[in-house]
């Protein structure tokens, strides 16, 4: 048995789409979609090569962290290896590493980049904070939705990516923790022994490509996958909704801060009492589809 993700995610022409038809069919009803070529407009388009990061910021030290660190609080704690930017961009372009580069302010180092692009028209109430990412071959970025429920425009630059994405309804399905934005299952090593209600829940998957922006909304979960060393840059939109935002601010000023004194305060039995919740819920979903199922 495998999880239902085969359904692909559609796939437009991001130069001609107008701001009506992305409102009307992807924005409003929140759905989402690849727009090929969004980004053609702007001059990080052809700009942004693995060389240009090389040659441009290559003496630049890195941190790095190994994902093979028994203990996770570590991995994002204690850099496991540093060494300059442009060695590293030829290292996830040669071969797969355990070295990751998390959250390195690109545009702190070199701040003219933001003059290299725009926000496309096609959508506006943009929050003027990109980050890039920067990935070797067969990283992972375990599957989340975005704390501050923000709708993200993620452009691929060099290599390529799979997502999978669920929408929120999915949640239950996806044992979400409680009080968290993170999921208890494995897509890639679906265990429907201990999580049976994996099986019920509905994705889609894409391949990001060169040029090619993936629209996101918001709530939506994500599981990305590094299918060649690259690097991509997101920008992010406010909620569609007021309850949307609403639940954005809700979840960074208040849960989260609630979920970091539980952890203080409990310890493991937080965390226990979290999956006893999620697996409540998991379980309470399967019954309503199963109900449904018997009604038709």
């Amino acid at each position: 048995m495998k999880m239902n993700i085969d359904t692909p995610i559609p796939i437009v022409d991001g130069t001609t789409i107008t701001r009506k038809e992305f409102t009307e069919k992807y924005l409003k009803p929140q759905k989402p979609v690849i727009l090929r070529g969004l980004w053609k407009q702007y001059p990080a388009y052809e700009k942004w090569t693995m060389d240009y990061f090389k040659q441009s910021m290559g003496d630049i030290k890195v941190k790095l962290f190994s994902t093979k660190q028994a203990n996770p609080s570590e991995t994002l704690s204690v850099a496991h290896a540093e060494m300059k930017f442009n060695e590293y961009l030829e290292l996830i372009e040669k071969e797969p590493t355990d070295l990751r580069l998390f959250l390195f302010p690109v545009f702190k180092h070199k701040p003219e980049l933001l003059k290299d692009f725009g926000y496309p028209n096609i959508t506006g109430r943009y929050i003027k904070i990109p980050f890039m990412f920067f990935g070797p071959k067969h990283s992972v970025t375990r599957m989340h939705m975005d704390i501050d429920m923000s709708n993200v425009f993620l452009t691929q630059f060099a290599g390529k990516r799979r997502v999978v994405l669920f929408p929120p309804d999915q949640s239950d399905f996806l044992y979400r923790l409680p009080f968290n934005v993170h999921g208890l299952v494995d897509i890639d090593k679906p265990d429907f022994e201990t999580y049976p209600a994996m099986q019920y829940a509905k994705g889609c998957t894409g391949i990001l490509e060169y040029g090619d922006t993936l629209y996101m909304p918001s709530g939506y979960w994500h599981h990305i996958e590094y299918a060649e060393g690259g690097f991509g840059l997101s920008v992010r939109t406010i909620g569609a909704s007021v309850g949307t935002i609403l639940t954005g601010l809700w979840n960074v000023s208040i849960q989260r801060k609630f979920d970091d004194i539980m952890f203080k305060i409990r310890g493991q039995k937080w965390f226990n009492y979290k999956k006893q919740l999620a697996f409540k819920r998991a379980e309470k979903a399967m019954q309503r589809v199963k109900e449904n199922a018997v009604l038709q």
